[in-house]
């Protein structure tokens, strides 16, 4: 959940060509350098015994590989597999954004929107005022593109980061009522739409304003717009029984720690997930609709409203450079809950990272070159791996065996 944007920006502008073939030419060549790559990239960073474990998936021209390595501390002793449930933090956030864009495509808000005009309560709380600076309201593109000028985390009589209740599960205290009464008395640093600067608040209060235009939980608008329309059947917020029994369990420092509970912030880094869903989700995003969900009448890819929403979720709404204060974002750029790099021809790379308590989840696609990428990690989220695990596949994905074979 902690950012590492510029870090993270950095790593992906590695992603600058599509996929090629590894290894060596000649008759040692291997014969799936593909298969080959991820599990060398992921062996080599696998978690120490005990210390938890690292699913990684990759989808390329429409073939899907997972590798899994490690103890993933399932309660029903599974192996760590594409099935596998961990929680994906802030991963959350690019589902949120979808949902604003099909709010979009059906005409119900527009970015422009202030937030006003749609946010009246969190919860049972009313909202009294939404902040904005001398007259300059906050729109839901600022929400959405983390420019709005809110603070990473609130700061309440029950919720406090420098005064955690429990520090191994520090927002289950705040509650959506304290988050209404935060933001009706909050005062707005800077005019929005001016400064980068990265905030769970703002998604979260994102998330209850296109609920209220919707007039539905945001968990109904989640199943609507994605989990049910593209058959993520591991992707919730509250993960079932079942589910729980194949759910990875966080590690910290060398030990097992609680899944971080944060019923105000469900829409900033709620969802859990597993690798499988992902790579269907990364594949809806290449255009390529999982088989029995949105698919187009042709039997292919996904059906016009479908793209047209992620079309729109995935447009840039705001460009780093553009900004009097860009902050970490840099020279990338937001589009509706996703960051967008860019590749050396110049064309769009989509990624988030995130982290929990026990948690650390990457994602990253490139519509252009035809590959998406997830990592999935239980091991300490200080650690990085999945954003390390992803740099090293890249690293072997692009090398070329004509440049490899010579002294």
């Amino acid at each position: 959940m902690r950012r590492r944007l510029l870090w993270s920006v950095l790593c992906l502008l590695l992603w600058s060509v599509p996929f090629g073939a590894t290894g060596a030419i000649g008759p040692d060549r291997i014969a799936d350098p593909l298969a080959d790559a991820v599990t060398r990239a992921v062996e080599d960073r696998q978690p120490a015994a005990g210390a938890g474990s690292l699913v990684v998936g990759v989808i390329r021209d429409g073939r899907s590989l997972v590798v899994g390595r490690g103890d993933a501390g399932r309660p029903d002793g599974g192996p760590p597999d594409g099935r596998t449930l961990f929680q994906i933090a802030s991963l959350t956030k690019p589902f949120t954004g979808t949902i604003m864009a099909e709010l979009m495509r059906e005409g119900r808000v527009d970015p422009a929107d202030p937030v006003q005009r749609h946010l009246r309560r969190v919860g049972p709380v009313p909202v009294t005022h939404v902040p904005d600076y001398e007259g300059r309201p906050i729109r839901l593109r600022d929400l959405a593109t983390h420019t709005a000028g809110l603070p990473n985390v609130p700061e309440t009589p029950r919720f406090s980061w420098n005064r955690l209740e429990d520090p191994r599960n520090p927002y289950k205290p705040l509650s959506r009522g304290e988050l209404a009464l935060w933001l009706s008395g909050y005062r707005l640093p800077v005019p929005p739409g001016v400064r980068f600067s990265y905030s769970n608040t703002g998604m979260s209060v994102l998330g209850e304003a296109l609920s209220a235009a919707a007039g539905q939980p945001y968990e109904t608008l989640l199943k609507q717009v994605v989990t049910d329309r593209f058959g993520l059947r591991d992707t919730t917020l509250h993960p079932t029984a079942e589910q729980q029994a194949r759910k990875a369990a966080g590690h910290a420092r060398g030990r097992i720690v609680p899944d971080w509970e944060a019923p105000a912030m469900l829409p900033a880094f709620g969802l859990y997930s597993s690798t499988d869903d992902l790579l269907r989700w990364l594949s809806a995003n290449l255009g390529d609709c999982p088989a029995g969900a949105a698919i187009g009448s042709d039997g292919h890819g996904c059906t016009p409203a479908v793209k047209a929403t992620l079309a729109l979720a995935q447009a840039v709404q705001v460009d780093g450079r553009s900004l009097a204060d860009p902050g970490s974002l840099g020279s990338g750029a937001m589009a509706l809950g996703w960051f967008v790099a860019w590749a050396t021809d110049g064309t769009p790379i989509h990624w988030h990272s995130g982290s929990t308590g026990g948690f650390n989840a990457y994602i990253a696609f490139s519509r252009a070159h035809r590959w998406g990428v997830v990592a999935l990690t239980n091991s300490d989220p200080d650690q990085v791996v999945a954003d390390h695990v992803v740099i090293d596949l890249v690293r072997r994905l692009e090398a070329r065996p004509e440049v490899a074979s010579l002294p």
